[in-house]
């Protein structure tokens, strides 16, 4: 560690040091090194920045200097800090941050003194929802921050955390607050949990639909079913709070098997495709004391079993599905989801399978984020004593096992077309064990 000289001697190390180590000293100044004297520990620590930041304006990343340890130090703080800045799916780029203020790079702290010195810059306009900032040259955690570049006309920006940070050098003691922050204060009084309540922080590529592996044994008929599913978000806006229609436009993708466990070579007995493209939003911003969030999803939905024959199906939807939530996000919940949807074009390979499945998906969920869930989507077709209840009852792995991830559970299924396949016809009681990834 180069340890730079206390305010009082610097004429005299000018007048000794060679020029060749003091643009060695410019050099790490310029490339982010922090320096201090008499080889103490620095006192230094990266202040997180808001959580939301409007990215039309420089971002101002601050450092904490302070002193605890002795009773004067001197610090030597870079015009340039270095950090690493990456968004979901984007390799991370390094950005020049330039020390704001007119305020000296050098300082000495008493005891109990501290400083705190911003830098700023921009960031590239690529870089867009959350990103991950690293600093270089700084032992300090990483920090996300959710961008957001409204548009010209709508620079005010609604949530108050997007406050613009301090650009000056201060410092001094610390003094008593004149009135008292009381942390949680103006909360929701429905408790909107850390990682729902921020829901620009979702990432581009997501879980869609359940993902699990279940198998049983019901009237003699072992089997396993397993489903894949997961959605991507098509274009990243500059603001992530936008509604539009491209903005929000999702792919998604589904598929289901169904599995003969008992059969010699263990073949498959049905496998589903479901492609789709939707607009989502996951927050309509309808809540009060009861209705905590209301969520909205609707497209076009393709599903098939890729055969051909007899035995090929498949269809075509337009479908709306509302999602609402009642109760606390961080404690026990409840939720009414209804897909309500049309079929499009012929249904040639199965003409009459609304009379089997009907035109409403309902699903419904009670449970806690950390805790048991038991959700059931219900169908009923037009004809008569026809439909299905897919059900499941879930239970965080990690609650049991620390470390793990995902939820041991169990799923009963009773009714008409538990794969396209039979879609018109009525299966044995299903009931199943397995591992899921989502919920």
């Amino acid at each position: 560690m180069i340890k730079t000289p206390s305010a009082s001697a610097l004429p005299l190390w000018k007048d000794i040091l060679p020029s060749k180590l003091r643009t060695l000293q410019r050099a790490l100044f310029a490339a982010g090194a922090l320096t201090l004297t008499h080889g103490a520990v620095a006192g230094i620590s990266v202040l997180q920045p808001p959580k939301v930041i409007d990215g039309n304006k420089p971002f101002v990343l601050t450092l904490m200097v302070s002193e605890d340890e002795h009773a004067s130090q001197a610090y030597a703080l870079p015009d340039d800090l270095v950090i690493a800045a990456s968004a979901d799916m984007t390799p991370p780029v390094q950005v020049h941050l330039r020390r704001d203020g007119a305020g000296p790079g050098q300082f000495t702290l008493q005891r109990g003194e501290f400083r705190k010195v911003t830098y700023s810059a921009e960031l590239p306009r690529y870089l867009r929802g959350v990103i991950r900032i690293e600093t270089v040259g700084v032992d300090a955690s990483p920090v996300l921050v959710a961008v957001v570049r409204a548009k010209p006309g709508q620079e005010q920006v609604a949530d108050a955390s997007v406050a613009a940070a301090a650009t000056s050098v201060e410092g001094g003691a610390a003094t008593p607050s004149a009135s008292a922050i009381t942390p949680g204060a103006s909360s929701s009084p429905i408790g909107i949990a850390p990682a729902a309540a921020d829901l620009i922080n979702t990432p581009r590529l997501s879980f869609n639909e359940p993902m699990y592996f279940a198998a049983g044994n019901s009237g003699g008929n072992r089997n396993a079913k397993f489903q894949l599913s997961f959605k991507f978000r098509i274009f990243q806006p500059d603001d992530m709070r936008s509604r539009g229609l491209i903005d929000n436009l999702y792919f998604g993708y589904t598929q289901f098997s169904l599995w003969d466990l008992q059969s010699p070579s263990s073949p498959f007995r049905d496998t589903n495709y479901r492609p789709s493209l939707y607009y989502y939003l996951p927050d309509v911003g309808i809540h009060n004391s009861v209705l905590s969030r209301v969520s909205i999803a609707s497209g076009l939905e393709h599903e098939s079993n890729g055969r051909d024959g007899p035995q090929s199906r498949g269809l075509n939807i337009f479908f709306v599905q509302p999602t609402l939530t009642f109760g606390n996000l961080n404690d026990y919940q409840f939720r009414i989801s209804p897909k309500i949807y049309t079929y499009l074009g012929p249904l040639s390979d199965n003409p009459d399978i609304g009379q089997y499945r009907g035109h409403t998906d309902l699903k419904l969920a009670f449970g806690k984020p950390d805790g048991v869930e038991f959700s059931t989507t219900l169908r009923k077709g037009t004809r008569s004593n026809t439909g299905s209840a897919d059900s499941m009852l879930s239970y965080p792995l990690a609650r049991l096992i620390p470390g793990t991830a995902g939820y041991l559970m169990a799923s009963y299924f009773y009714g008409y077309g538990e794969s396209l396949l039979t879609y018109n016809q009525k299966s044995t009681p299903q009931f199943r064990i397995g591992y899921s990834l989502s919920r």
